[in-house]
């Protein structure tokens, strides 16, 4: 997609980069960090919105914006940064990515000022569709073969629930605060009869599930009726 004269190549779903702009047009301005940034679409965009954006990336020469700084990060390692850097974080399809999202959340709350957003995407594991999948599948979703370029299988090697995401992000002093989707999933609204049945089974759960389940979460329209990826903030309380 040809931006501002330039040719970004991504990865991800093209609606979220907008969708998550769109999200932070009316937060005060700030500092920054898109990891992993690919060839660094989301950095020019929250550059052009005022925010100050530095980026990381496992592999930095593919990335395209020679005014924003680009460091060498690894999303399983220690992050190349202080601890309270930022105001704000960004984390767009890149939990699946990571071999233990524990240690990747508490890096981000680690770099985080207090009070501090981090935003993520990651794939929809939770969705109606996602729930089928895994019942005559036995899986989320296709098995990717290995690969070995920079030692790392490229695929998605974490395949985390919502709630299993939740309490990693809780487990790393981070709050969420909002959930939406990169887009309404018209092919799963033949599902709704089935959704319907989930949204009474959490209502006749009651306290019991909202507290040891969080069905309530899990279960809301947001996310069992939402598109193929969660777009997650959550903000750092500790």
């Amino acid at each position: 997609m040809l931006i501002c004269g330039r040719e970004f190549q991504v990865s991800s779903l093209d609606e979220i980069h907008f969708k998550i702009v769109e999200m932070m047009k009316d937060k005060p301005r700030g500092k920054a960090l898109d990891f992993p940034s690919g060839t660094g679409r989301l950095s020019w965009m929250l550059h052009n919105e005022g925010f100050e954006v530095v980026a990381a990336d496992i592999v930095t020469d593919e990335f395209c914006n020679p005014e924003i700084s680009i460091f060498q990060g690894d999303l399983d390692g220690r992050f190349p940064f202080a601890e309270d850097s930022f105001e704000y974080a960004f984390c767009i399809e890149g939990p699946e990515h990571v071999e233990n999202i524990y240690s990747t959340f508490r890096e981000f709350s680690r770099i985080l000022k207090k009070n501090g957003l981090l935003t993520i995407s990651y794939p929809n594991y939770s969705n109606i569709e996602s729930r089928l999948r895994n019942i005559f599948y036995g899986i989320l979703e296709p098995v990717e073969p290995y690969s070995d370029k920079n030692q790392k299988n490229n695929g998605h090697i974490s395949r985390p629930s919502y709630a299993l995401l939740r309490m990693a992000l809780n487990y790393a002093g981070l709050e969420i605060e909002t959930i939406t989707s990169e887009k309404t999933k018209h092919n799963q609204l033949w599902l709704m009869p089935m959704a319907l049945i989930i949204f009474m089974f959490t209502k006749i759960k009651g306290e019991k599930g909202r507290h040891k389940y969080w069905l309530h979460e899990s279960n809301s329209r947001e996310v069992l009726m939402g598109g193929n990826s969660l777009i997650i903030t959550a903000r750092k309380v500790r």
